[in-house]
């Protein structure tokens, strides 16, 4: 599953709308939208405010969190790993990590016109 497919369906596991979930982290619907839709991602922070919104992990939600081919998975042994088939990194899960894994993942998603 993707990244905005993981938020999508455990948001609506936890059973709340859009916009319940919105106002409960405090952000507009507009950015939960893209945020499902696969235009914009989380940050790291906010990855770990949905989790706890949602009653999972931050790695139940970026796991297989990619929009495109590449893979962005939790292995096992706990590490955030980016494999896009050139180059792989593996990411501690702490809060530098989801940063960094962030950024990782929003340089993958197409870039917005201004």
């Amino acid at each position: 599953m993707s990244l905005s497919s993981n938020i999508r369906t455990l948001r609506k596991r936890a059973g709340l709308t859009q916009i319940e979930l919105a106002k409960e982290l405090e952000i507009s619907i507009a950015t939960l939208r893209r945020w499902e839709a696969g235009e914009t991602a989380p940050t790291g922070t906010r990855i770990k405010e949905l989790a706890e919104r949602l009653n999972v992990t931050p790695e139940d939600i970026v796991a297989n969190g990619s929009d495109s081919n590449d893979k962005k998975t939790i292995p096992e042994h706990g590490m955030l790993v980016f494999d896009n088939g050139v180059s792989r990194i593996e990411i501690p899960p702490t809060e530098k990590g989801y940063e960094l894994f962030n950024k990782l993942v929003e340089s993958m998603l197409p870039k917005q016109r201004e």
